[in-house]
């Protein structure tokens, strides 16, 4: 972990919630999503776009990435935090 920032992403940014995540993950790191670990080294990035793609999904998901604690709340708010 480069970086001891907390990002804060909305889903309203263009792109599944996974795609989110990988941004607001590699926006902490200060690197470009593509570049470094995927997603998948922590969750199923498929299963996670299918819990927030229906309508009033009534979940919230945490898991650590990269040494941050990544959380997506009910409204596809994401947020990234230093563990």
């Amino acid at each position: 972990m480069s970086s001891a920032r907390r990002v804060v992403a909305r889903e309203d940014v263009e792109g599944p919630v996974s795609a989110v995540v990988a941004a607001a993950v590699a926006e902490a790191e200060g690197f470009r999503p593509t570049a470094g670990a995927t997603l998948y080294d922590a969750v199923d990035p498929d299963a996670l776009d299918a819990l927030y793609r229906r309508e009033g999904t009534a979940v919230s998901v945490s898991f650590t990435h990269l040494g941050y604690r990544v959380s997506v709340d009910r409204d596809g708010t994401v947020t990234v935090a230093p563990e």
